[in-house]
């Protein structure tokens, strides 16, 4: 018999062990103040957001399940991001994970995934998820092996060569004055307007900037926020690993974006190999095409509810996606 319970102390020292087993020791999934961290919780209580399966007292699955709120018109609804799915495969195949979801499912209204692997949203959408149009994954590479090793082909002949092409945003015309403000102080949603007052977006509370936007240890950087100076132009951001993440962006002018990308340039530390950004404006291009790649698929979001009126509600409806949405690159 299979049973769900939340973690808890009383869990710790077991899912330490579990999650060892299953990613590795180096990783830090497997530590429990991340763990209160990322799934919101208060440290060293029951965690409703991080489900555990257990059979016969042993844990062989996890779910974690990050709360935020999901803009839908002029109203917020409590919702939760599922991630982190994990069973032991001694145990998959045994339903384990669809006991999982459905202790999850009883939790909120609404439950969302962003880019689950193909198997896992084919085995999703077959369980009752549903299907979103979201923003397209791109780009920019400082270094010419990044795409060639992204794709496992050879790339040491060009390893640590500069993109050539990266002169194009270097040029003095881009180079204009940023200033950073205080991104806990500002109205997000009144800073970036170009969300469509009929496409679904996460609401940036208080709640939400005191998780995502502070740095936490030494395991995220936190979230930093720009204004290109006398414009409405503006882009949050931080740099984590190897990666530069472009989380949210306001353009007065298309033409900024190249300005943002000279500011972004003139500050970056050596180990940076590339700029991440996520394109919410199907009419603007992001950046000189010979600069940026774009992934061939687009970011998958899906989601979860039995409410009718809500289906109803959220149909059809462009989901606005940024890096600092849900669980990605934490």
């Amino acid at each position: 018999m299979i049973e769900i319970v939340n973690y808890s102390p009383k869990y710790e020292k077991q899912h330490f062990e579990f999650a060892t087993k299953l990613f590795g020791k180096r990783r830090k999934r497997r530590n429990p103040d991340y763990i209160y961290w990322k799934f919101r919780g208060e440290f060293q209580k029951e965690l409703t957001s991080f489900k555990l399966a257990l059979s016969e007292g042993k844990i062989i699955g996890q779910l974690g399940l990050i709360p935020c709120s999901l803009k839908i018109v002029d109203r917020s609804i409590e919702t939760q991001w599922a991630c982190d799915l994990m069973v032991d495969p001694a145990y998959r195949g045994k339903g384990v994970a669809k006991q999982l979801y459905a202790s999850a499912h009883e939790q909120k209204l609404i439950t969302l995934g962003s880019d689950p692997s193909p198997s896992a949203e084919k085995s999703m959408l077959r369980s009752g998820y549903r299907k979103l149009k979201s923003s397209s994954k791109e780009f920019i590479p400082i270094y010419l092996d990044v795409p060639l090793r992204m794709k496992k082909l050879p790339y040491k002949f060009v390893q640590h060569v500069q993109n050539p092409f990266l002169g194009i945003y270097k040029q003095s015309k881009y180079k204009q004055e940023f200033k950073e403000l205080d991104i806990f102080k500002v109205d997000h949603h009144s800073i970036f307007t170009k969300r469509d007052e009929n496409s679904l977006s996460i609401s940036v509370d208080d709640s939400f900037k005191a998780w995502r936007f502070h740095s936490f240890k030494d395991y995220y950087p936190g979230i930093k926020l720009f204004n290109l100076v006398l414009t409405h132009t503006y882009f949050s951001g931080y740099h984590h690993g190897n990666i530069y993440f472009i989380t949210d962006l306001e353009l007065e002018k298309k033409e900024h974006f190249y300005s943002i990308i000279n500011f972004i340039l003139g500050f970056l530390p050596n180990k940076i190999d590339r700029i991440r950004f996520q394109n919410n404006f199907d009419d603007i291009q992001l950046g000189h095409r010979l600069t940026r790649i774009v992934y061939s698929i687009k970011t998958s979001i899906i989601y979860y509810t039995e409410d009718k009126t809500l289906k109803e509600q959220i149909d059809g409806r462009y989901f606005y996606y940024t890096h600092q949405d849900s669980d990605e690159n934490i």
